[in-house]
């Protein structure tokens, strides 16, 4: 029988601690991961590697930003898409994208190519 009582007491204490915790964990369990910060920058298009797909703009402050970008972005303005990009010697775009609050990387969801003036 006092088997069974410190079986009971040791369980009931384990269920006090638990209860005690839940709380704790659920609230850590809730917090949002950071997203990313969505902008938008215009400038002259420098360069376009297709094959580690990124792309370099330098706005008007001079400063080269290099943008990462994917199959999920959005091209308008220019023939092909971003192959198309590559292909421009010269132009203005701007550039809509989410920025990575740990890594920094930017990431273009939109671009689109300024018609020449």
């Amino acid at each position: 029988m006092r088997k069974f009582k410190r079986a009971g007491m040791a369980l009931s204490a384990f269920a006090l601690v638990a209860f005690m915790a839940a709380p704790a964990l659920a609230q850590q369990a809730a917090q949002p991961k950071e997203k990313a910060a969505a902008s938008s920058i215009e400038g002259e298009l420098v360069n376009v590697d297709t094959d580690a797909k990124t792309l370099v703009v330098k706005p008007a402050d001079g400063n080269e930003i290099e943008f990462k970008y994917n199959d999920k972005t959005e091209v308008s303005g220019a023939t092909q898409g971003v192959a198309g990009l590559a292909t421009m010697k010269e132009g203005k775009v701007t550039v809509h994208f989410t920025e990575d609050a740990q890594s920094g990387s930017k990431l273009a969801t939109r671009i689109e190519v300024q018609p020449p003036k």
